[in-house]
């Protein structure tokens, strides 16, 4: 429902001061290089750092949705780049390496940013217009067209030097004394007929200019204007340079052969500006025939939304030069009354309104304003009215129930659009302004969804607001009080004589804090406030309004819908009235996500308390619209049942009632239990997306709620067990988290009631979920979590067995087949956990089944496709541990607590980020650790490491503490990601090393023994090779050889660590765990006791191993154990099959071994 970046506006205004302090001070690292002669400023860079200038660019961007917070500093940001710019076009240009880039490509690519955040309009006015950088901006033009096929991949570097340069052609010199170089014109009159006379340097220009005008790339904007200030100068109107243009450019609008439409635009673009010049009228009537056969005759070009908009803006410009000609310009006059263009073009602009192409809209609708303020007003005013005849076509007859579905969304954003432009130039008379009203408000309540449900009609509502601003600011309060009659919807409005000012304010109110678009609230409150400021006293409460429905308050849909609406409605009836009658429409309940629809139906009950008497009745209306609801749109059923909730919810707060359950009352409830139950025989997918199951137990769990404190037909009762038991058999998550919130009400209803417990009944409960989760898929799950919430909630309601045997089924859960039902099982046993003060009160078993589940889960590593599945076991487990560890003295038995304590230091250092994550946390809270943990990166260093095996170093550590630690190192030592193996390891070794020899022979035996368990379990399997990777690493930084120095070699027993190694990999065929062990072995064989044996399974592995790749890791193994005596061992090849090498290895056998 929110949009990331609802607020970022917000973020960008107060970040704004930084981020172009931060500029100021990263631009002179760009442009300059620093001298030792105390110039502050020194030379210009030759290149640029690659990272400077990304950062200068991440700096800029953020502006190009405010660009105006710029607007204060450009005069002190852009001169320097202009300055350093002119000067480096005095040298030659270098290429730069890959790391860095060119200055003057990185200069444009800078000032290209800048254009595209605040405008070329905008940034052109800092460039400078001295004539004396004409030669050299178009020399380096020039020098960049002929590069162009060996950088195809800079297009800034030629935007901004055509923009510089077209605006080096504004001012009044004359281009002849510029330059006097020669130019061969040969190749430039092959394409356009140039006229005598013409000055080399113009030649050189339009060389330059025409290449750039196919281009794909803004640089083809750049290059139109430049053709378009290159011939209407007064000495190149002398020379009939435009005619020569001109005509060209219609020769490339007229062909058919070109194969791009880029070919086209470019022309097009410049002949759109030549349509605007009154100095060249006399080119009008070609290029208005050009324009009306592309329009007519709909060529490939047309399929183009730049193409269109472009012949748009060539019939904009000509009519409004035609109907701002004067009588001197007879000939255009002329041809504008034979060829009917005016009447043709505003024919072709209304057509345009509905294009498929956004952008054809805008322009369209753009043009017919500025052709309608220049028309004579009766004309204009009839241009108007078609305008609003073509809403008539379409528009919806029921105003209660607005149905757009038959409408074009496309016509309606572009007449709306339309009619929102010629309301800001006024052209619209006051009669009109009924119609006009009429239709805005339409146009802000436009909604159409496609058949997947997404919203087409934004635009539409932004066109309105658009519309609605317009009004307000160019028509007088006078003028818009005058309007009688409008159309108001019913139940929007709660007084009849409402002015059309009140009126608007009303569904900007609306909009601004329903409207599911972050940008049409923002921009609604912004009309909103332009009608309060301009027509004052005419909006009811109209300060405290706009204070309330701020531009930034309404930028988070929920913020707006809650707080914003629910500040606004006191302030008058009328306010109060429309937002709970809107919240009932598709702005509210009928929202297309849930997250809108819970809003809603939250807003709806937060208005309930708002005035007296109201909850009765908005209770009522929601309990006819459930009865009346239809079955197959379960979304908008959603809405109706979690308003049904809040409001039961919101009396139960303030321990209300909703009144005696009269017969009527009864009546009502019963009714909507009965369309809960005929929608909940099936459960379609579309219904388990509405969520409105988990609306439906919210609702069951308030009227529960309700009913134990009134008398009430105990029929209900009968129809809300069926509802729970139907629940109950789901699995869904939605469900799952709303289900303990209706155990306790219901089991308290039926205490009181003394009736049968039903669907809560323990044994049945426990036996129905030992049957579901015996199965492979997930069905009734939610029956799980019911037993957990019942035990919490049962107070004295159920025997002491009862609750031990639901322990004991819920404890079973975690061995379930499905890793779902073992997720379950934990949740359901928090549950328990976090119902109960402790384990003091109940069976002494409890505790105990409720710790063995708990280790089982926090040993969990099941894989199957999805990868490590059991983590997500393991981690709902952590979070039920860190309940029963909050809970103080709940377990009293030390023991358990011993293996909850070791199961937290050992997922602390587990390899699994989010694990390890929380298992440090859990560690952090109720054991001893001096190191936070925020986030995955402060349990990822070394210090981090260093603080949880610390215990290692001490002498007096537990064994249960050491044993694990180490079989948590294991996991984050043995194979992990490249950063998270070298900071465990480091701090591993770094304790080993340090500890005395006999501490560390205790651990090294230690170790050993679990390497032995790991292989002896079979679920341990993922385990085995990370613990050789391990000893390998341990090995091979010679931490186990220290035991070599003590008297007598030390205790330590090296054989039944070989013992093991060779275990590990016996009859294996895991190649990657294979070459770990022969690592170990390499290492194994500096110690004198165990020599002979490693050599011996050495070269067993060499003459029986089957796989090549280990029979050379051998050969590489013993080649450095035999400390390169064996150059046979670097002669052959040992990927060759074995009998090969049978003579060979028998022969190195007996001087191996001997």
């Amino acid at each position: 429902m929110e949009n990331a970046d609802d607020d970022d506006d917000l973020r960008l205004a107060q970040a704004s001061a930084g981020l172009i302090a931060d500029l100021e001070l990263a631009l002179p690292k760009i442009l300059w290089k620093r001298r030792r002669t105390g110039d502050p400023r020194g030379r210009v860079h030759i290149q640029v750092r690659q990272r400077d200038l990304d950062y200068a660019i991440r700096l800029l961007e953020p502006f190009q949705g405010e660009p105006q917070l710029l607007d204060a500093r450009l005069n002190q940001l852009l001169p320097p780049i202009v300055e350093a710019f002119a000067e480096s076009l005095q040298r030659e240009r270098k290429p730069a390496p890959v790391s860095h880039v060119d200055f003057e490509s990185a200069i444009c690519i800078l000032l290209y940013t800048f254009c595209k955040v605040r405008g070329h309009k905008v940034i052109s006015r800092f460039l400078n217009n001295e004539p004396r950088y004409l030669e050299p901006v178009l020399s380096r033009l020039e020098h960049v067209l002929a590069e162009r096929e060996q950088r195809p991949e800079e297009w800034q570097t030629p935007y901004v030097l055509l923009l510089w340069l077209s605006h080096l052609l504004l001012t009044p010199f004359d281009l002849s004394t510029i330059s006097n170089r020669p130019v061969d014109s040969e190749q430039l009159n092959r394409i356009i007929q140039l006229p005598p006379g013409l000055p080399p340097i113009v030649q050189r220009v339009l060389f330059v200019g025409h290449n750039f005008l196919p281009v794909s790339t803004k640089a083809q904007d750049a290059a139109a204007m430049l053709l378009l200030r290159l011939v209407i100068r007064v000495d190149m109107q002398k020379l009939q340079l435009a005619d020569a243009v001109v005509s060209q450019a219609l020769g490339v609008v007229r062909d058919n052969s070109l194969t791009t439409v880029y070919e086209k635009i470019g022309p097009l673009r410049f002949l759109a500006g030549v349509g605007s010049a009154a100095e060249l009228d006399h080119l009008i009537p070609s290029i208005y025939l050009a324009s009306q056969r592309l329009a007519e005759e709909k060529p490939t070009i047309m399929s183009s939304a730049v193409a269109k908009k472009l012949v748009l803006k060539i019939f904009r410009n000509i009519a409004v030069l035609a109907l701002r000609s004067t009588p001197s310009q007879g000939a255009l006059l002329d041809f504008v009354e034979t060829s009917g263009a005016i009447e043709t073009a505003i024919d072709h602009l209304l057509g345009s309104l509905g294009d498929g192409d956004t952008p054809v809209r805008y322009a369209a609708a753009k043009a017919l304003s500025f052709i309608i303020i220049q028309l004579p007003g009766e004309m204009g005013h009839e241009v108007i009215q078609a305008i609003l005849d073509s809403f008539k076509d379409s528009m919806p007859h029921d105003r209660d129930k607005l149905d757009f579905r038959a409408v074009d969304a496309l016509k309606w954003h572009g007449l709306t659009l339309a009619l929102a432009h010629t309301l800001f130039k006024r052209c619209a008379i006051p009669a009109q302004i009924p119609e006009i009203v009429d239709v805005l408000v339409l146009a802000s309540q436009f909604e159409q969804r496609t058949a997947t449900g997404s919203s087409i009609g934004t635009n539409v509502r932004d066109a309105a607001n658009f519309g609605i601003w317009s009004l307000s600011r160019r028509y007088t309060t006078e003028e818009l009080l005058a309007v009688k009659n409008i159309r108001m919807k019913k139940g929007y409005a709660s007084a009849p004589d409402t002015s059309v000012i009140q009126w608007l304010a009303i569904q900007l109110i609306l909009s601004a804090c329903l409207d599911p678009a972050g940008n049409i609230r923002r921009g609604s409150s912004a009309a909103l406030q332009e009608l309060v400021g301009r027509h004052p006293n005419h909006v009811h409460e109209g300060i405290a309004l706009v204070q309330i429905v701020d531009y930034q308050a309404v930028g988070l849909r929920r913020r707006a819908m809650l707080d914003v609406a629910s500040r606004a409605a006191p302030l008058n009836p009328s306010y109060w009235t429309a937002l709970s009658a809107a919240l009932f429409e598709w702005r509210g309940l009928g929202s297309s996500d849930v997250e809108s629809r819970d809003a809603a139906a939250a807003s709806l009950a937060r208005l309930s308390g708002l005035q007296e008497s109201s909850y009765e009745a908005v209770l009522m209306q929601v309990l006819l619209s459930v009865q009346e609801s239809s079955q197959s749109d379960p979304d908008y059923l959603h809405g109706l049942v979690q308003s049904l909730a809040y409001l039961l919810q919101r009396a139960n707060a303030k321990d209300e009632h909703v009144g005696e359950f009269d017969k009527a009352r009864s009546n009502d409830f019963g009714r909507v239990l009965d369309v809960l139950l005929k929608v909940t025989r099936e459960f379609s997918l579309r219904m388990l997306r509405s969520e409105l199951p988990a609306a439906i137990v919210q609702l069951l769990a308030a009227l529960c709620q309700q009913l134990a404190h009134l008398e009430h037909d105990k029929g209900l009762l009968a129809s809300i067990d069926t509802l729970v038991e139907r629940m109950l058999t789901r699995s869904e998550e939605t469900i799952l988290q709303a289900a303990p919130s209706l155990i306790r009400p219901l089991l308290t209803l039926k205490v009181k009631l003394g009736m049968p417990l039903g669907c809560l009944d323990v044994e049945s409960l426990c036996m129905k979920v030992a049957t579901d989760s015996s199965k492979s898929t997930m069905h009734g799950a939610g029956r799980a979590i019911a037993l957990g919430a019942l035990i919490g909630a049962s107070g004295n309601a159920l025997l002491s067995e009862d609750i031990t045997k639901a322990v004991s089924t819920l404890g079973d859960l975690t061995l379930a087949t499905n890793v779902d039902w073992r997720i379950v099982g934990i949740k359901a046993l928090q549950l328990v956990v976090e119902s109960t003060s402790g384990f003091r009160d109940m069976d002494t078993r409890i505790p105990g089944l409720v710790i063995n589940a708990l280790h089982h889960a926090l040993n969990d590593y099941t894989i199957d496709e999805r990868g490590d599945v059991g983590s997500l076991v393991r981690l709902q487990a952590l979070q039920c541990t860190t309940c029963v560890l909050a809970k103080g003295d709940a377990v009293s038995d030390s023991s358990y607590l011993q293996i909850l304590h070791a199961d937290i230091l050992r997922l602390s250092l587990e390899k699994l980020d989010r694990v390890r994550l929380a298992g440090a946390r859990c560690k952090q809270q109720h054991l001893s650790s001096s190191m936070p943990a925020t986030d995955v990166s402060s349990v990822s260093t070394e210090a981090y490491f260093l603080d949880t095996l610390h215990p290692l170093a001490d002498a007096t550590s537990p064994t249960w503490q050491t044993h694990a630690l180490l079989q948590g190192i294991i996991s984050s030592s043995g194979i992990s990601a490249e950063p998270l193996l070298q900071a465990s390891r480091t701090a591993l070794a770094s304790i080993l090393s340090s500890i005395p020899i006999a501490h560390l022979e205790t651990i090294l035996t230690l170790f050993t023994t679990i390497l032995q368990s790991l292989l002896a379990n079979s679920n341990s399997t993922n385990l085995q090779h990370p613990a050789l990777e391990l000893l390998s690493f341990l090995l091979e930084v010679r931490i186990p050889q220290r035991l070599l120095s003590h008297p007598n070699g030390g205790t330590f027993k090296w054989r039944t660590l070989l013992s093991t190694v060779q275990k590990s990999h016996h009859k294996s065929n895991d190649i990657p765990k294979i070459l770990a062990c022969l690592r170990i072995y390499r290492s194994l064989a500096e110690i004198p006791t165990i020599r002979r044996e490693v050599l011996k399974k050495l070269l067993g592995m060499l003459r029986t191993n089957p796989y090549p790749r280990v029979r050379v890791g051998v050969a590489e193994a013993l080649f450095v154990v035999m400390e390169g005596r064996e150059e046979v061992l670097r002669e052959r090849d040992w990927a060759a099959p074995v009998k090969m090498h049978a003579g060979v290895i028998g022969e190195m056998e007996g001087r191996c071994l001997a």
